[in-house]
């Protein structure tokens, strides 16, 4: 943590910075007396120094691979088809009329109506009281001044809700306390 001095700027104390501005200023002179007075001479004889550069070719690609022998398949004979069996034709005995025999058919008897449905039961009519209990959400912290001026109560909302589901407008309070 840094500390604060007596003018309320943060930072090192102002001789720490002049130490520190001092030896940058000494270092960069000190590098620019070496390079005037040719000091570093050597230098440039290594940057000037000629570099060699050889183009290595890449080795060539292997040879594909011989190619898969392929073998001749020989055809197997082929088995002569079996003739499909026809089942010897029978002939079926003569037809004998009974004398049980239905002789006429009699029509369907007519369906029965379908039931009458039961009366729609109405709605009530009047507003209908919704209770509402909410004791056991969480309640929000009490303010302070309040609490400090012991002020409490209770407050009671109706209000009307219309047919579609939204608020007609109709609104009361009741406040206690």
């Amino acid at each position: 943590m840094t500390s604060i001095t007596a003018k309320g700027v943060g930072g090192p104390p102002p001789r720490r910075r002049f130490a520190g501005l001092a030896g940058v200023i000494i270092f960069h002179a000190v590098l620019i007396y070496a390079l005037v007075t040719g000091l570093a001479q050597g230098v440039v004889k290594v940057i000037q120094q000629k570099v060699e550069v050889s183009v290595i070719s890449e080795p060539p690609p292997p040879p594909p691979p011989p190619p898969p022998k392929i073998e001749k398949v020989v055809q197997q004979p082929t088995a002569p088809k079996p003739q499909a069996y026809v089942p010897p034709v029978v002939n079926p005995p003569p037809m004998v009329q009974s004398q049980n025999a239905i002789q006429s058919v009699t029509a369907d008897p007519t369906p029965q109506p379908a039931p009458t449905p039961a009366p729609a039961v109405e709605a009530p009519k009047g507003p209908v009281s919704a209770k509402a209990n909410c004791s056991h959400l969480e309640s929000p912290e009490y303010p302070s001044k309040a609490q400090e001026d012991e002020i409490q109560g209770v407050v009671n909302v109706v209000f009307s809700v219309g047919a579609s589901g939204k608020y007609s407008g109709d609104a009361s309070f009741n406040f206690s306390g």
